[in-house]
């Protein structure tokens, strides 16, 4: 019989397979820890009795939190029986925390148990035998030559029972040994549960980590308010990070913005949405005057480009649905274009919806198809909505069915006189009750904002008034000093120069009225990674504001663990510098 060495399982709470640890050399039950991954285990042919079992087994966990073990039989080339051992990862009863089941070979020590009984049990007759035998002891003058021939035989079986004895006692230290070598696995499995704890911590801390940046990345809400000012978010992402991203932009009198759905969700969803936020600014900057549609082309030739996708079979897929608005406040007007995501407007107590191109941002059969540019003359009160498939999708109910579009579009209508911020509110508590106890699908936003003329869509850098705070720009470049001092002078701010990170650390030793600093990232002696860790040291209220271009990432992931608060892209745009100032100059920071 081939040894059989412990599997290890992974398992979330709906049995499916997230990890599994087992020696390659032998697999005895012929699995593939590749193919088995993202399935159900009770669809890895352990047998019948195996699947009620651990089915009887997840209930009580759930009940009573406590770990549980059964065994069962399973019949391949060879018999074996299996010892199954499943618990939480977690003291306590919740779904978050995976399971652990290790499978382990009980085979031997079954078939020692039934050596033993019977052992026990041959014991007992030949007992009785000579039970039998000495109450015959009336008529052992009349049965003396049966009687010696009885007790032949007798010693002859008293031979065999202390040989048995002997064989007993072998098995029992046979035993002893398994149970000394069980023992020295319970360590092992304890160990690297250990370690596996350990592990989840470290990711876990990374992912959290990782959603600080894209936090970081997002539009602040203050900014948004000054392009938007009746509006709402609802963004809701199943992980911990994101692959739905939004993402707002002001060029001259236009306002452009998006709801996105990357491929996937956690963090590979993340780095996609990172990417396109990333080539949306990149577009944007570079030809500020492009229309919705020639946004979205461009987007799909970056990412295409950037994920080597040339349509192959068995090639990465990986894109994003996006729809994507540009609101003209001079004419009123407002373009849309989606890569499968719609758009929403209400007016009048009706709801139009706009649709959608048939194809995402990414590679496709329509690749070389332009996206529709769709143009909506806009009326005061008129509401808008775009958003990501997550909501509509989700499982839920009396019956476990999708939510779908048609009563999504009946629950706009149905809060269409409440105030953005109610809607918001109504929209998460609807997706709540409609989710129940099933777990949330995808990642889920949803903007909606209200179109009002009267009311400004955003500053111009010439209505911020600073007067008597007092900003420090670290910048060893002459020119962008400059030109920094020059667009900053129209707010009334009092500015001050440091050429270098080093500089920058001395003023701020020396000049407590400091309200704020704009650090580039790159100067010598001391670089603005490194002066904003000095710098947080001393004033750890002191916000920094960051100079970095979207490319550079880990530039940028760096100056977070540094301390710094905020960023501004290069090349700078005028009135996001200002809207990024303001929320730390007009604000209790």
């Amino acid at each position: 019989m081939k040894a059989f060495t412990d599997y290890l399982f992974i398992l979330d709470w709906n049995l499916i397979i997230l990890d599994v640890k087992f020696p390659i050399n032998e697999n005895i039950l012929d699995l593939s820890p590749i193919e088995i991954r993202d399935t159900k285990i009770t669809n890895c042919n352990l047998g019948p009795e195996f699947n009620t079992k651990i089915t009887k087994a997840l209930d009580l966990i759930e009940k009573t939190g406590q770990t549980q073990e059964f065994l069962f039989e399973l019949n391949l080339k060879e018999y074996y029986q299996l010892k199954c051992r499943i618990t939480s990862q977690s003291q306590e009863k919740e779904k978050e925390h995976p399971l652990v089941l290790v499978i382990q070979d009980n085979t031997s020590h079954a078939e020692l148990e039934k050596k033993f009984r019977e052992i026990n049990e041959r014991k007992e007759e030949v007992e009785k035998e000579i039970g039998f035998f000495i109450k015959q002891g009336d008529i052992v003058t009349k049965q003396r030559a049966k009687i010696q021939q009885e007790r032949d035989e007798l010693a002859t079986e008293k031979s065999e029972m202390i040989k048995q004895k002997e064989l007993m006692e072998e098995e029992l230290d046979f035993i002893m040994k398994q149970g000394d070598k069980i023992a020295e696995q319970k360590a092992k499995i304890i160990k690297q549960h250990k370690v596996v704890k350990k592990q989840k911590q470290k990711i876990e801390d990374s992912i959290f980590y990782a959603k600080r940046i894209q936090s970081a990345v997002l539009p602040p809400n203050r900014f948004i308010q000054h392009l938007l000012v009746d509006h709402f978010i609802f963004y809701k992402p199943r992980d911990i990070v994101s692959g739905d991203f939004y993402w707002i932009k002001q060029i001259d009198d236009r306002i452009l913005i998006a709801a996105a759905d990357c491929t996937g969700h956690g963090v590979p969803g993340a780095l996609m949405s990172m990417l396109g936020i990333t080539f949306l600014n990149e577009i944007v900057n570079k030809n500020p005057q492009l229309h919705a549609n020639e946004v979205l082309n461009e987007l799909r030739m970056h990412v295409i480009s950037s994920l080597r996708q040339t349509g192959g079979r068995g090639e990465s897929r990986d894109g994003m649905d996006m729809a994507l608005c540009i609101i003209d406040n001079k004419k009123r007007t407002m373009e849309y274009a989606g890569a499968n995501n719609p758009l929403y407007l209400l007016r009048n107590k009706e709801l139009e919806a706009v649709k959608a191109d048939r194809m995402p941002i990414g590679i496709h059969r329509k690749a070389k198809e332009s996206f529709k540019n769709n143009v909506i003359d806009l009326k005061n009160d008129d509401i808008v909505y775009i958003f990501s498939d997550g909501f509509v999708d989700q499982f839920g109910g009396e019956h476990g069915h999708k939510y779908m579009a048609g009563n999504f579009k009946k629950l706009l209508l149905s809060i269409q006189e409440k105030t953005m911020k109610d809607q918001k509110e109504i929209l998460e508590q609807s997706f709540n009750e409609w989710k129940g106890n099933h777990k949330q699908l995808d990642d889920i936003l949803v903007i909606g904002f209200k179109v009002s003329f009267e009311k400004s869509f955003s500053k111009s850098p010439k209505q911020y008034s600073w007067e008597g705070k007092t900003v420090l720009v670290a910048e060893d470049d002459r020119s962008n000093f400059l030109l920094l001092q020059k667009i900053l002078s129209k707010s009334g701010l009092n500015i001050l120069h440091a050429e270098d990170g080093k500089e920058a650390v001395n003023m701020v030793k020396e000049h407590e009225e400091i309200d704020l600093i704009l650090m580039d990232i790159r100067m010598p002696r001391m670089d603005g990674i490194e002066a904003t860790q000095n710098i947080k040291q001393l004033r750890s209220d002191l916000p920094v504001i960051v100079q970095t271009a979207y490319t550079m990432s880990s530039e940028k992931e760096k100056s977070f663990k540094a301390g710094c608060d905020d960023y501004v892209s290069k090349p700078i745009n005028m009135k996001e510098l200002f809207s990024t100032i303001s929320k730390y100059i007009e604000s209790d920071y």
